[in-house]
Protein backbone atom coordinates (compact mmCIF):
# COMPACT_ATOMS: atom_id res chain seq x y z
CA UNK A 1 0.00 0.00 0.00
CA UNK A 2 1.56 3.55 -0.84
CA UNK A 3 0.99 6.57 0.83
CA UNK A 4 2.15 9.73 -1.22
CA UNK A 5 2.83 13.62 0.00
CA UNK A 6 -0.51 15.88 -1.08
CA UNK A 7 0.25 17.24 -3.96
CA UNK A 8 0.29 21.23 -3.05
CA UNK A 9 3.32 20.55 -0.54
CA UNK A 10 5.31 19.30 -3.61
CA UNK A 11 3.86 22.07 -5.89
CA UNK A 12 5.27 24.75 -3.01
CA UNK A 13 9.32 23.16 -2.98
CA UNK A 14 9.41 22.93 -6.67
CA UNK A 15 8.18 26.72 -6.81
CA UNK A 16 10.50 27.74 -3.63
CA UNK A 17 13.21 25.71 -4.99
CA UNK A 18 13.02 27.85 -8.72
CA UNK A 19 12.49 31.02 -7.35
CA UNK A 20 15.15 30.67 -4.82
CA UNK A 21 17.30 29.59 -7.66
CA UNK A 22 16.00 32.04 -10.56
CA UNK A 23 16.54 35.46 -7.20
CA UNK A 24 19.95 33.84 -5.58
CA UNK A 25 22.09 32.46 -8.46
CA UNK A 26 20.65 33.16 -12.29
CA UNK A 27 19.81 36.51 -11.65
CA UNK A 28 23.22 37.36 -9.71
CA UNK A 29 25.32 35.95 -12.41
CA UNK A 30 23.15 37.72 -15.34
CA UNK A 31 23.81 41.40 -13.50
CA UNK A 32 27.24 40.01 -13.52
CA UNK A 33 28.19 38.97 -16.96
CA UNK A 34 25.87 40.26 -19.09
CA UNK A 35 27.72 42.47 -21.73
CA UNK A 36 31.01 42.20 -19.75
CA UNK A 37 34.08 41.82 -20.96
CA UNK A 38 34.91 40.27 -17.62
CA UNK A 39 32.31 39.26 -14.97
CA UNK A 40 32.23 41.13 -12.15
CA UNK A 41 33.21 39.12 -9.41
CA UNK A 42 33.43 41.78 -6.82
CA UNK A 43 29.67 41.72 -7.20
CA UNK A 44 29.31 38.08 -7.37
CA UNK A 45 31.38 36.95 -4.65
CA UNK A 46 29.35 39.18 -1.96
CA UNK A 47 26.14 38.47 -3.49
CA UNK A 48 27.12 34.25 -3.17
CA UNK A 49 28.89 34.61 0.19
CA UNK A 50 26.22 36.00 1.93
CA UNK A 51 23.41 34.06 0.20
CA UNK A 52 24.59 30.47 0.10
CA UNK A 53 23.59 30.03 3.93
CA UNK A 54 19.80 29.90 2.08
CA UNK A 55 20.80 26.91 0.04
CA UNK A 56 22.06 25.43 3.21
CA UNK A 57 18.96 25.86 5.00
CA UNK A 58 17.19 25.06 2.14
CA UNK A 59 19.11 21.70 1.35
CA UNK A 60 19.31 20.50 5.24
CA UNK A 61 15.17 20.52 5.32
CA UNK A 62 14.10 19.78 2.12
CA UNK A 63 17.15 16.96 2.15
CA UNK A 64 14.93 15.27 5.07
CA UNK A 65 11.06 15.88 3.30
CA UNK A 66 9.55 12.51 3.14
CA UNK A 67 7.39 12.17 -0.48
CA UNK A 68 5.92 8.31 -0.01
CA UNK A 69 5.81 5.46 2.00
CA UNK A 70 5.04 1.87 1.24
CA UNK A 71 3.79 -0.65 3.84
CA UNK A 72 4.44 -4.15 2.55
CA UNK A 73 3.77 -7.55 4.80
CA UNK A 74 7.37 -7.57 6.49
CA UNK A 75 9.08 -4.08 5.08
CA UNK A 76 8.15 -0.76 4.53
CA UNK A 77 9.93 1.66 2.11
CA UNK A 78 10.29 5.54 2.07
CA UNK A 79 11.08 8.12 -0.23
CA UNK A 80 12.56 11.13 0.89
CA UNK A 81 12.87 14.44 -1.92
CA UNK A 82 15.47 14.16 -4.45
CA UNK A 83 16.59 10.59 -3.19
CA UNK A 84 15.61 7.11 -4.05
CA UNK A 85 13.39 4.68 -2.46
CA UNK A 86 14.95 2.94 0.62
CA UNK A 87 13.66 -0.19 1.83
CA UNK A 88 13.75 -1.55 5.99
CA UNK A 89 12.49 -4.03 7.84
CA UNK A 90 9.88 -3.03 10.50
CA UNK A 91 12.59 -4.17 13.25
CA UNK A 92 14.73 -1.71 12.42
CA UNK A 93 12.45 0.74 13.92
CA UNK A 94 13.68 1.80 17.58
CA UNK A 95 11.46 4.35 18.54
CA UNK A 96 8.99 7.18 17.53
CA UNK A 97 7.75 10.51 18.87
CA UNK A 98 5.36 13.25 17.96
CA UNK A 99 5.00 16.70 18.62
CA UNK A 100 3.19 20.11 17.43
CA UNK A 101 4.39 21.37 14.27
CA UNK A 102 3.97 25.01 12.82
CA UNK A 103 3.62 24.92 9.25
CA UNK A 104 2.53 28.11 7.27
CA UNK A 105 0.44 29.42 9.96
CA UNK A 106 -1.45 26.17 10.50
CA UNK A 107 -0.75 23.99 13.41
CA UNK A 108 -0.07 20.52 12.50
CA UNK A 109 1.74 17.81 13.78
CA UNK A 110 5.13 16.20 13.56
CA UNK A 111 5.42 12.15 13.18
CA UNK A 112 9.29 11.84 13.65
CA UNK A 113 10.41 7.77 13.61
CA UNK A 114 13.81 6.60 14.31
CA UNK A 115 15.37 3.58 12.68
CA UNK A 116 18.95 2.05 13.50
CA UNK A 117 20.60 3.89 10.26
CA UNK A 118 18.05 6.96 9.04
CA UNK A 119 15.39 8.80 10.94
CA UNK A 120 12.32 10.06 8.31
CA UNK A 121 9.08 12.57 9.53
CA UNK A 122 5.76 12.54 8.65
CA UNK A 123 3.64 15.57 8.68
CA UNK A 124 -0.39 15.52 8.89
CA UNK A 125 -0.63 18.63 6.55
CA UNK A 126 1.20 16.47 4.24
CA UNK A 127 -0.09 13.09 3.94
CA UNK A 128 -3.66 12.48 3.60
CA UNK A 129 -3.48 9.23 5.87
CA UNK A 130 -1.40 10.49 8.33
CA UNK A 131 -3.36 8.34 10.74
CA UNK A 132 -3.19 5.24 9.67
CA UNK A 133 0.87 5.62 8.83
CA UNK A 134 0.77 6.33 12.95
CA UNK A 135 -0.82 3.76 13.71
CA UNK A 136 0.89 1.27 11.15
CA UNK A 137 4.56 2.56 12.08
CA UNK A 138 4.16 3.09 15.57
CA UNK A 139 2.93 -0.42 17.07
CA UNK A 140 6.59 -1.61 16.61
CA UNK A 141 8.27 0.86 19.13
CA UNK A 142 8.03 2.81 22.07
CA UNK A 143 7.31 6.18 22.06
CA UNK A 144 10.92 8.00 23.14
CA UNK A 145 11.68 11.88 23.76
CA UNK A 146 12.48 13.86 20.49
CA UNK A 147 15.88 13.42 19.48
CA UNK A 148 18.56 15.35 17.57
CA UNK A 149 19.77 13.13 14.93
CA UNK A 150 21.17 13.02 11.79
CA UNK A 151 22.05 10.47 9.03
CA UNK A 152 25.72 9.84 7.93
CA UNK A 153 25.04 11.22 4.74
CA UNK A 154 23.18 14.01 5.78
CA UNK A 155 26.15 15.07 8.25
CA UNK A 156 28.37 14.84 5.49
CA UNK A 157 26.29 16.77 2.94
CA UNK A 158 25.87 19.48 5.71
CA UNK A 159 29.23 19.76 6.39
CA UNK A 160 30.25 19.64 2.86
CA UNK A 161 28.12 23.04 2.19
CA UNK A 162 29.10 24.39 5.14
CA UNK A 163 33.01 24.04 4.34
CA UNK A 164 32.18 25.32 0.45
CA UNK A 165 30.65 28.65 2.20
CA UNK A 166 33.69 29.00 4.02
CA UNK A 167 35.88 28.74 0.93
CA UNK A 168 33.70 31.35 -1.01
CA UNK A 169 33.85 33.74 2.17
CA UNK A 170 37.67 32.89 1.99
CA UNK A 171 37.95 33.82 -1.72
CA UNK A 172 36.01 37.18 -1.46
CA UNK A 173 38.17 38.04 1.36
CA UNK A 174 41.38 37.09 -0.92
CA UNK A 175 39.46 39.36 -3.86
CA UNK A 176 39.08 42.48 -1.87
CA UNK A 177 42.88 42.79 -1.36
CA UNK A 178 43.97 41.40 -4.72
CA UNK A 179 41.54 44.22 -6.45
CA UNK A 180 42.40 47.00 -4.01
CA UNK A 181 44.02 49.75 -5.55
CA UNK A 182 46.07 51.91 -2.51
CA UNK A 183 43.59 55.35 -2.33
CA UNK A 184 46.09 58.27 -3.92
CA UNK A 185 46.18 61.61 -1.74
CA UNK A 186 46.45 63.78 -5.37
CA UNK A 187 43.51 64.56 -7.73
CA UNK A 188 43.34 62.42 -10.57
CA UNK A 189 43.84 64.25 -14.06
CA UNK A 190 40.40 63.63 -16.12
CA UNK A 191 40.12 63.38 -19.86
CA UNK A 192 37.57 64.16 -22.17
CA UNK A 193 35.33 61.60 -24.42
CA UNK A 194 33.72 62.77 -27.46
CA UNK A 195 31.14 60.57 -28.73
CA UNK A 196 27.44 60.10 -30.02
CA UNK A 197 24.60 59.86 -27.79
CA UNK A 198 22.98 56.47 -28.28
CA UNK A 199 20.95 56.36 -25.44
CA UNK A 200 20.38 57.93 -22.22
CA UNK A 201 18.66 55.80 -18.45
CA UNK A 202 17.77 56.92 -15.18
CA UNK A 203 19.44 54.73 -12.37
CA UNK A 204 16.45 55.08 -9.56
CA UNK A 205 16.12 53.23 -6.54
CA UNK A 206 12.51 53.53 -4.62
CA UNK A 207 12.02 56.58 -6.84
CA UNK A 208 15.16 58.28 -5.55
CA UNK A 209 17.48 59.09 -8.73
CA UNK A 210 21.10 57.48 -7.83
CA UNK A 211 22.55 58.57 -11.56
CA UNK A 212 22.14 58.65 -14.95
CA UNK A 213 23.69 56.37 -17.59
CA UNK A 214 24.93 57.45 -20.56
CA UNK A 215 25.81 54.61 -23.45
CA UNK A 216 27.80 55.87 -26.23
CA UNK A 217 27.70 54.83 -29.89
CA UNK A 218 31.38 53.65 -29.88
CA UNK A 219 31.68 52.54 -26.84
CA UNK A 220 28.87 50.45 -26.54
CA UNK A 221 30.54 47.86 -24.29
CA UNK A 222 30.75 50.50 -21.12
CA UNK A 223 28.56 52.23 -18.77
CA UNK A 224 29.04 55.84 -18.52
CA UNK A 225 27.49 56.92 -15.11
CA UNK A 226 26.85 59.86 -13.58
CA UNK A 227 26.82 59.74 -10.09
CA UNK A 228 24.39 62.10 -7.58
CA UNK A 229 27.24 61.57 -5.08
CA UNK A 230 29.95 63.71 -7.24
CA UNK A 231 27.76 66.45 -7.68
CA UNK A 232 26.81 69.34 -5.96
CA UNK A 233 23.18 70.22 -7.89
CA UNK A 234 20.33 68.16 -8.46
CA UNK A 235 20.91 65.47 -11.66
CA UNK A 236 16.71 65.68 -12.10
CA UNK A 237 16.84 67.61 -15.16
CA UNK A 238 19.59 66.07 -16.93
CA UNK A 239 18.52 62.84 -18.29
CA UNK A 240 15.78 64.65 -19.94
CA UNK A 241 17.97 67.45 -21.64
CA UNK A 242 20.70 65.45 -23.01
CA UNK A 243 19.43 64.29 -26.76
CA UNK A 244 19.95 61.07 -28.12
CA UNK A 245 22.14 60.82 -31.31
CA UNK A 246 23.93 63.87 -30.96
CA UNK A 247 27.48 64.68 -30.02
CA UNK A 248 28.55 64.55 -26.40
CA UNK A 249 31.63 65.51 -24.48
CA UNK A 250 32.36 63.18 -21.00
CA UNK A 251 34.82 64.20 -18.62
CA UNK A 252 36.33 60.55 -17.40
CA UNK A 253 39.11 59.84 -15.15
CA UNK A 254 42.76 59.84 -17.35
CA UNK A 255 43.23 56.49 -16.09
CA UNK A 256 40.01 54.78 -17.27
CA UNK A 257 40.62 56.68 -20.60
CA UNK A 258 43.87 54.87 -20.99
CA UNK A 259 42.93 51.74 -19.53
CA UNK A 260 39.56 51.07 -20.98
CA UNK A 261 38.99 53.37 -23.69
CA UNK A 262 42.31 54.10 -25.47
CA UNK A 263 43.50 50.91 -24.52
CA UNK A 264 47.54 51.79 -23.75
CA UNK A 265 48.01 51.26 -20.12
CA UNK A 266 47.16 47.74 -18.97
CA UNK A 267 44.14 47.18 -16.78
CA UNK A 268 44.91 46.28 -13.15
CA UNK A 269 43.00 43.79 -11.31
CA UNK A 270 40.32 45.97 -9.89
CA UNK A 271 39.83 47.45 -13.60
CA UNK A 272 39.01 44.02 -14.60
CA UNK A 273 36.89 42.35 -12.28
CA UNK A 274 35.36 44.72 -10.26
CA UNK A 275 32.61 46.56 -12.35
CA UNK A 276 34.81 47.40 -15.73
CA UNK A 277 31.85 48.11 -17.45
CA UNK A 278 30.94 51.15 -15.38
CA UNK A 279 33.14 54.44 -15.94
CA UNK A 280 32.39 57.52 -13.89
CA UNK A 281 31.97 60.71 -15.56
CA UNK A 282 32.98 63.97 -13.85
CA UNK A 283 31.58 66.58 -16.37
CA UNK A 284 29.08 66.37 -19.48
CA UNK A 285 29.05 69.81 -22.20
CA UNK A 286 26.44 68.69 -24.78
CA UNK A 287 26.46 72.36 -26.91
CA UNK A 288 24.75 75.21 -24.99
CA UNK A 289 22.04 72.82 -23.36
CA UNK A 290 23.96 70.86 -21.00
CA UNK A 291 27.21 71.89 -19.08
CA UNK A 292 27.56 70.38 -15.74
CA UNK A 293 31.52 69.72 -13.99
CA UNK A 294 31.68 68.39 -10.44
CA UNK A 295 33.10 70.67 -8.07
CA UNK A 296 34.70 68.11 -5.92
CA UNK A 297 37.92 66.39 -5.93
CA UNK A 298 37.95 63.27 -8.07
CA UNK A 299 40.37 60.45 -6.86
CA UNK A 300 41.61 57.23 -8.39
CA UNK A 301 38.81 54.31 -7.52
CA UNK A 302 40.37 51.72 -4.96
CA UNK A 303 37.61 49.59 -6.24
CA UNK A 304 36.83 47.61 -2.60
CA UNK A 305 37.44 48.15 0.88
CA UNK A 306 39.46 45.27 2.13
CA UNK A 307 39.19 45.91 6.30
CA UNK A 308 35.25 46.42 5.98
CA UNK A 309 35.32 43.10 3.84
CA UNK A 310 37.53 41.39 6.33
CA UNK A 311 35.30 42.22 9.09
CA UNK A 312 31.27 41.49 7.78
CA UNK A 313 32.89 38.17 6.07
CA UNK A 314 34.46 37.23 9.23
CA UNK A 315 31.05 37.22 10.74
CA UNK A 316 29.80 35.02 8.24
CA UNK A 317 33.03 32.69 9.20
CA UNK A 318 31.71 32.70 12.25
CA UNK A 319 27.87 31.79 11.44
CA UNK A 320 29.68 28.58 9.31
CA UNK A 321 31.52 27.93 12.67
CA UNK A 322 27.78 27.60 14.26
CA UNK A 323 26.52 25.63 11.95
CA UNK A 324 29.73 22.90 12.12
CA UNK A 325 28.66 23.08 15.97
CA UNK A 326 25.08 22.91 14.92
CA UNK A 327 25.81 19.47 13.05
CA UNK A 328 28.11 18.22 15.46
CA UNK A 329 25.35 18.17 18.27
CA UNK A 330 23.05 16.13 16.60
CA UNK A 331 23.76 12.27 17.13
CA UNK A 332 24.96 10.27 13.60
CA UNK A 333 23.19 7.59 12.84
CA UNK A 334 25.33 5.62 10.53
CA UNK A 335 24.65 2.96 7.64
CA UNK A 336 24.99 -0.84 8.12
Amino acid sequence: MQFKVRSSPLLIWGATSLLLFVALVFIPFMIATNGQTYPDLDTLLIFYSGTWLIWILMVRDLGRQTTSVWLHDYTFTIKKLWQPPKQFGYDTITGWNERPNPDRGKPSMALTFYLKNDVFVIKSNEFADYGILKARLSQYAEPVLYQKVMTLRERNRLRWLIGGQALLISANIAFGYLAHTSADKEPAPLAAVTDVVDRVTEDRYKGRLKGIDIRLRTYPGHAFYVGRKSYDVSLENVQSAIRPRQSITLSIRESDYRRKIAQTKPLTFGDKFSDYKRIFVFGIRQGNSVRLQTTKPVYEPTHTSPFLRTFFSCILLLICWAGWVYADQHKVLRGD
